[in-house]
């Protein structure tokens, strides 16, 4: 080689380093699967995957703190109860068996982890108008849930110490690893699996664009330094929350119109520490058997919610966690909304509703007594009929796209069945089934039959 062509052999590799380092794109690399999106979704796919053997790139837009989705925190109401519809039951049910699972793998890896590192078993108290109570014991007997009804003021006093209003009942569910799951550290399970197991993750690695190319699917992502990645898959698993339909524009433009990304706010509240102190043995002890709850009792969506223990302080003062599953506003921005403080309304709405409620419990509080120590706005993905999808896409001929499976509009009940929409997803990608009833339910629920006749609907009535 000539002393000109080493020149210019220099030149080139210097002028690529300092190129590739400003943000050009990296060589593409061809991957078996990737799943975009490291919350309880796409982690609990990526793992049902590589437990199966898959070759598994898993892409997630944050880096390990978790600081974005519906599953941000520590606690997450997990329950085997649910009104009217055995699919909810099946999902959490199962997602306990899978993080059993997942548990035992870990332990024969080494790891001294239990099953009370991502659930809290703890009662689940409902509170609801009485006209709903003969479906709540049929459902409860149905499902096989252990429970205790009180009916009436009287009885919610003698059973519970809870002062009940008229027309309202309260029903307690008393099953093992019903109470809360810890979202985040059953994330950090799956994550720590999914390496064991031969699979990659990349944090700060966000999807821009998707693109099928033959028969395979090109992906490009970027770090948080804004430099691109491109990167080939046979097949994907799409589990990216509120970002589904911009990401699948091109994929999937109906995924648009069928998931509306809504804000939801989360306030946590604590009893002052001057006034808990003051609580007598029989008030704390009425405080921990209030949470979590339900409570449904006000007889409108708006004037629902959900609270519990999100944690606890060295001298047992709990932090409380409330929303509202319907305390819903439109989104300007899905990158702003994550920091969206809450109005005045908001919190106003949060403390007297946790005064209320623990009152009724005989809890000695007033409004003025609770603190507020945090607040979180977050997003909900909802489709029309509130039921998530778990489905291969529909294809541009209306055909079944069987290579991508897209997990979404989760609408704030995805947790507690995270693990099983899981291993649901990975099935319809490897085009495994199962004999399992509910686990056939489930997919006729949430899978490509439904996707197809909202996606049909859509082109019959596009205004829609």
């Amino acid at each position: 080689m000539t002393v000109f062509s080493l020149v210019l052999t220099s030149i080139f590799v210097f002028f690529s380093g300092q190129l590739q380092a400003g943000g050009t794109t990296t060589a593409e690399k061809h991957y078996a699967v990737v799943v975009i999106g490291g919350g309880l979704m796409g982690s609990a796919a990526a793992w049902q995957l590589a437990r199966d053997g898959k070759e598994v790139i898993l892409l997630e837009k944050q880096d390990r703190e978790y600081s974005q989705g519906s599953s941000k925190g520590l606690t997450r109401i997990a329950r085997s109860n649910n009104l009217g519809s055995d699919l909810w039951s099946y999902l959490h049910n199962r997602s306990v068996q899978e993080t059993a699972t997942l548990v035992n793998y870990l332990g024969n890896q080494g790891d001294d982890i239990s099953m009370s590192a991502v659930y809290q078993t703890t009662p689940v108290n409902y509170m609801r108008p009485l006209k709903a109570a003969d479906a709540i014991i049929a459902s409860s007997e149905r499902q096989k849930v252990d429970y205790k009804l009180a009916l009436t003021p009287e009885e919610g006093m003698e059973m519970f110490g809870v002062q009940l209003p008229e027309g309202v009942f309260l029903h307690r569910e008393f099953n093992e690893h019903s109470g809360t799951l810890n979202p985040e550290a059953l994330i950090s399970l799956l994550h720590k699996a999914i390496k064991l197991k031969g699979g990659t993750i990349v944090y700060n690695a966000s999807v821009s664009d998707i693109q099928r190319q033959g028969n395979h699917y090109l992906i490009a992502s970027k770090d948080s330094q804004g430099s691109e990645r491109k990167l080939t898959a046979s097949q994907i698993v799409s589990a990216s929350g509120p970002h589904t339909g911009p990401l699948l524009t091109e994929l999937a433009p109906y995924m648009d119109k069928l998931i509306t990304p809504k804000r939801v706010f989360l306030a946590f509240l604590q009893i002052s520490p001057a006034k808990y102190h003051q609580l007598e043995d029989h008030a704390r002890s009425q405080l921990r058997r209030a949470y979590p709850v339900i409570n449904s009792s006000a007889g409108t969506r708006e004037g629902s919610f959900y609270s519990m223990f999100e944690s606890s302080g060295a001298d047992g003062n709990p932090v409380i966690k409330i929303g509202g599953h319907f305390q819903r506003s439109d989104i300007n921005s899905l990158d702003d909304v994550w920091h969206q403080a809450l109005s005045e309304e908001e919190i106003r709405w949060s403390i007297e509703n946790t005064g209320r409620y623990l009152r009724m419990h005989g809890v000695p509080v007033n409004d003025e007594d609770l603190q507020l120590v945090d607040d979180v706005s977050c997003v909900y993905s909802l489709t029309s009929t509130e039921v998530p999808i778990v489905s291969q896409l529909v294809a541009p001929s209306g055909d079944m796209d069987s290579n991508f499976v897209v997990i979404a509009g989760m609408s704030g009940v995805g947790a507690k069945g995270a693990m099983t929409y899981g291993r649901i997803a990975a099935n319809l990608l490897q085009g495994k089934s199962e004999n399992d009833s509910g686990y056939l339910e489930a997919v006729e629920a949430v899978g490509f039959t439904r996707l197809k006749e909202d996606v049909d609907q859509l082109q019959v009535s596009p205004e829609k």
